[in-house]
């Protein structure tokens, strides 16, 4: 009996750390496409100032649809759904931004309030840092940090998405 246990103990140890690792495995590819999928609506919202302007936008202007994100030194915080009516405005964070929920009928992550949906455990974070470098006021760097916490209440490493954009007009 002590042999048979013995000999299954190792591959059940084995199947449970691959499972843990698969897990986590799948809650760094959902945090990594929805840092992308906020740079791509920062983008859209920066393409949609500069075409609602007549297709020229100035240096003031072309950051206006995400005033709530931009500051010069990247400290203000925001959060943006990807599925508001377009172009949807950014939301300043007060705080902590607050956690995505998750449509699991459609199958997708936003902050809609007024439909039964579960709360899930990514928080994502938005800062836009207007003229990074100090030598160009036409381009800005977006970082985006999503964070979650896992399944046991471990604080995984948060997956940050950098870029820099311009004012392509």
């Amino acid at each position: 009996v002590l042999l048979l246990a013995i000999s299954i103990a190792g591959p059940l140890t084995i199947a449970s750390k691959g499972l843990t690792a698969t897990v986590i495995a799948k809650d760094q590819f959902i945090a990594f496409y929805l840092a992308q999928d906020a740079v791509e609506q920062v983008r859209f919202l920066r393409d949609s100032a500069c075409l609602a302007a007549g297709g020229t936008c100035g240096a003031g202007q072309w950051l206006s649809n995400l005033s709530a994100c931009v500051s010069t030194d990247g400290s203000t915080t925001c959060y943006l759904d990807s599925l508001a009516t377009h172009p949807a405005v950014p939301t300043a964070c007060s705080g902590t931004c607050p956690l995505l929920k998750f449509d699991s009928a459609n199958k997708y992550f936003n902050y809609n309030d007024r439909m039964p949906q579960t709360p899930q455990r990514f928080v994502r974070t938005i800062s836009i840092r207007n003229d990074p470098l100090g030598s160009s006021p036409d381009e800005a760097l977006i970082t985006v940090t999503v964070s979650w916490q896992d399944i046991a209440g471990v604080n995984r490493v948060p997956v940050t998405v950098r870029e820099i954009i311009l004012r392509w007009q």
